[in-house]
């Protein structure tokens, strides 16, 4: 019995592909530029902690005008995808750019202004771009795909990062250790929806 769940789960995401873009490619994107977002911003650079790991600190992920009004760009900033966005009003918002379910790009994704929330194009979800909470059904589309990938995998919110704009750049604030237990919760979950979870993460 558990070898067949396990034989559907890997179907299931197997037709999912079928969907989905391949890989994570944001340096294929012609709206966006070559930066790569690895610089810590000059102002945040002096505050890192003592021992291996940085807390958390201010990373470039695009120049401002990279992203105008209603535009995305996405990028791998401090080993997160992050996603950007500028609302009408000017303003920015980021998150996550895959998704909570199976891990897709979320880029291009329809940002509602009205409730804040952005759709992921690859099940329909709604992510708030405030807190990153799922708003309204999980994983809604495609109809019957959609609502098994929904039915495996458990219904959960993505990360959301403080934003700004400071000297010519988009920059998020990455909290590493954060960001480590949040992804440690999340293949967690995964693991006891197939079954798999033995008390640890591995």
């Amino acid at each position: 019995r558990r070898m067949l769940r396990q034989i559907v789960v890997l179907a299931l995401v197997a037709a999912a592909s079928a969907f989905a873009p391949t890989g994570f490619t944001p340096a294929l994107r012609g709206s966006c530029t070559s930066f790569k977002g690895a610089a810590v911003s000059a102002q945040t650079a002096s505050r890192v902690m003592s021992g291996p790991v940085m807390a958390d600190a201010w990373v470039r992920v695009v120049p401002s005008d990279a992203v105008s009004t209603g535009r995305q760009a996405d990028r791998l900033v401090a080993g997160a995808a992050v996603l950007v966005g500028r609302y009408n009003n000017g303003k920015v918002w980021a998150i996550s750019a895959k998704n909570s379910a199976t891990g897709t790009e979320m880029f291009g994704g329809d940002v509602d202004e009205g409730d804040l929330t952005l759709k992921d194009p690859q099940w329909g979800t709604r992510y708030s771009l405030v807190n990153g909470a799922v708003v309204g059904k999980w994983c809604p589309s495609p109809p019957i795909l959609g609502g098994l990938i929904g039915s495996i995998f458990p219904q959960q919110g993505v990360w959301v990062p403080q934003v700004r704009e400071q000297g010519g750049y988009i920059e998020v604030l990455v909290d590493v250790n954060a960001k480590a237990e949040f992804e440690k919760k999340y293949w967690k979950g995964i693991l006891d929806a197939q079954g798999k979870a033995d008390g640890g993460y591995y």
